[in-house]
């Protein structure tokens, strides 16, 4: 069988992807982390992309659960382990409820095995909260402010934490939501393919709904191999690239 990466257009190792998610270090690398979502390829990610010394997870944001976004869950496990600590997650309260089903194994007084993921979950509304559910106190100023968004026929959740935000898997952004990310200094977009699309932004609209967002630095993800990476890159205007895996951005 011939390898993705061994044809023409994966030469590229900035073309072969894992399915989306992103960490955020609010006091620097090393320091308290929250993760959104916990897509199939997590563990992976973890190994890879993680602190080699002392990796650490603090709290998880959930966009919506469809099973690219989800399906790493139980890979949290060891974060459980080596920390002591119930780890908090946050999502719509409908994705809850689904995230209960779905993983119903973890919230069952069955025998553990090799053990379970240890979640608790929290509902997430419009209103902005607070990381207080976490065990470093670090994280208790930190302010999450919800951004809702359409996927085609059901919602999905964005985040902005202090002045970057994450918008994935979205055919539709409210003019609510985009006053929301006012002065942000880095734009985390969904853009799946150059034509359109019934429930992802395609190029031209997110390359619209970039531009009235108006972000120092907008990075486009969730991308389809129908995007090659340089190509896409030397078509975009300035301040806006497209993301690959291991990607990084460091702020004061």
């Amino acid at each position: 069988m011939i390898g993705m990466q061994n044809l023409p257009q994966f030469k590229n190792p900035k073309n072969v992807r894992m399915r989306a998610s992103v960490l955020l270090e609010p006091f620097g690398h090393g320091g308290p982390a929250v993760l959104i979502d916990t897509s199939p390829d997590f563990r992976r990610q973890a190994l890879q992309f993680f602190p080699q010394k002392n990796p650490r997870l603090d709290a998880i944001l959930i966009t919506h659960t469809h099973a690219d976004h989800i399906h790493g869950l139980d890979d949290i496990r060891p974060f459980n382990f080596y920390q002591k600590q119930t780890l908090p997650l946050y999502a719509e309260p409908h994705y809850l409820e689904q995230i209960e089903i779905k993983f119903s194994y973890i919230f069952m007084p069955t025998q553990e095995g090799g053990g379970k993921p240890k979640l608790g979950l929290h509902p997430v509304e419009k209103e902005a909260f607070f990381l207080t559910e976490c065990a470093d106190p670090l994280l208790h100023k930190i302010k999450i402010t919800p951004l809702p968004l359409i996927h085609g026929g059901i919602s999905c959740m964005g985040y902005r934490l202090r002045n970057i935000a994450y918008l994935t898997d979205c055919s539709y952004i409210s003019d609510e939501t985009i006053a929301k990310m006012k002065g942000l200094d880095l734009l985390i977009l969904d853009c799946l393919r150059p034509k359109p699309h019934t429930t992802h932004l395609h190029v031209d609209l997110a390359l619209d709904y970039a531009r009235r967002i108006g972000a120092k630095k907008t990075v486009f993800t969730h991308m389809s191999h129908e995007l090659e990476y340089e190509t896409f890159k030397k078509s975009l205007p300035r301040g806006m690239v497209p993301a690959f895996d291991g990607m990084k951005f460091r702020f004061e």
